[in-house]
């Protein structure tokens, strides 16, 4: 049973429920404050809305086992860290410790000129039985967190407990630490790199095309998960070039179905469209674009026309899986362009999702895989 609270509200440019409970699982739209003033005071009013909205669907901030920010910001002091800093105060004064498995990306804009977006992802009632491996007190977060047989990881960087960077200036030295501490935490709370069913990766987007170093692939190559690749501003201090998320779930290498649409760089770079774990009614939809086979990009250069070809495509992703269109519950969409593109792709997204009562996202970055794309989707659904 999907029930939807606070329709439209927390985001200045609304595309559907602010929040989705499929049964006891909880999907927030991008929350945004609805008093613009900055980042500190933008970050500390959208947290307080997405307490009372967890509160409004009758879960609680220790139910949380995910949040991501994103977050713009501009400014001789860009890419110092201070803002994440500062998100992640805000966090530990929000949340209890051990908390959540916590992300935070820089953008280039988000709806309405904000500069905090913020998701959440919550299991309610399941404060009590979920597990936290190396938690944060001070931001109560938590590198990995785990609730029944679902394994949720923060997103990983090459940056140590001294905030120092490893390798800050080669990306494939960063990505080498990050994997091993990526298999690290999912081996800490009883799952493997072949469990894993969905990945997103963020990179600065000047070193988009450094080359992909063998532990990456042969991660990649246990599983096959879904797989999204986005270019941002940043992902924390200036010398951190790379930041890679995973989901994983206990028992997926053995019953989980990998879907492919046929595009030769899914078999080269080892992900698939979309998975699911046996019968099990979540389905993971890989960040997708409007290339189709034969690598062709429908809609080259229009953001209107690719959100609705990308749509065709996950649609199709998730009822492969046996789900229904109609189960879609979450899509996170992200832009290349400024502000204009933004209102663009939410208007394409409300007509052709709006009224499905799902969850969104919209955030602005400078490029995606290839100058003609600007659109790029993740998605899940929830069955009944």
């Amino acid at each position: 049973m999907r029930r939807v609270f606070g329709k439209g509200a927390g985001t200045r440019l609304p595309v559907g429920a602010t929040l989705v409970a499929a049964g006891d699982r909880i999907f927030t739209s991008g929350l945004l404050s609805d008093h613009p003033g900055g980042l500190e005071s933008e970050a500390h009013r959208v947290f307080q809305q997405a307490v009372a909205l967890l509160r409004s669907a009758g879960a609680a901030p220790a139910d949380v086992v995910r949040t991501r920010v994103f977050y713009v910001e501009e400014g001789p002091s860009a890419g110092s860290g201070d803002a994440e800093k500062t998100l992640r105060s805000i966090h530990g004064i929000v949340f209890d410790h051990p908390g959540p498995a916590f992300t935070a990306v820089r953008v280039s804009c988000l709806p309405g000129g904000a500069t905090v977006e913020l998701e959440l992802e919550a299991v309610r009632g399941g404060g009590q039985a979920i597990r936290h491996h190396q938690s944060d007190e001070a931001s109560s977060t938590s590198v990995a967190v785990r609730w029944g047989d679902e394994v949720w990881l923060s997103g990983m960087r090459a940056i140590g407990t001294d905030v120092r960077v490893a390798s800050p200036g080669s990306t494939s030295g960063q990505v080498e630490t990050i994997m091993s501490r990526t298999e690290a935490a999912l081996n800490a709370l009883g799952v493997g790199a072949p469990d894993v069913v969905s990945s997103r990766h963020w990179m600065r987007h000047d070193t988009q095309a450094d080359p992909r170093p063998p532990s990456w692939t042969e991660f990649m190559r246990q599983a096959i998960p879904t797989s999204a690749g986005i270019a941002v501003e940043g992902v924390g201090p200036r010398e951190a070039t790379f930041m890679y998320e995973v989901d994983a779930v206990a028992g997926a290498a053995k019953a989980r179905k990998n879907v492919r649409t046929g595009r030769t760089y899914e078999v080269e770079h080892h992900y698939c469209r979309s998975v699911r774990v046996g019968q099990r009614e979540v389905v993971y939809v890989a960040g997708t674009t409007s290339i189709i086979p034969g690598e062709i990009v429908r809609h080259p250069d229009e953001v209107a026309g690719q959100v609705h070809d990308t749509l065709e495509t996950v649609r199709w992703g998730i009822e492969q899986q046996g789900l229904a269109w109609s189960d879609l519950v979450r899509t996170r969409t992200y832009i290349v362009g400024g502000l204009d593109k933004l209102e663009e792709a939410a208007a394409a997204l409300r007509e052709a999702v709006g009224g499905m009562d799902a969850a969104a996202s919209l955030a602005g970055v400078p490029v995606l895989g290839r100058p003609s794309v600007r659109v790029e989707i993740e998605a899940t659904a929830v069955g009944p």
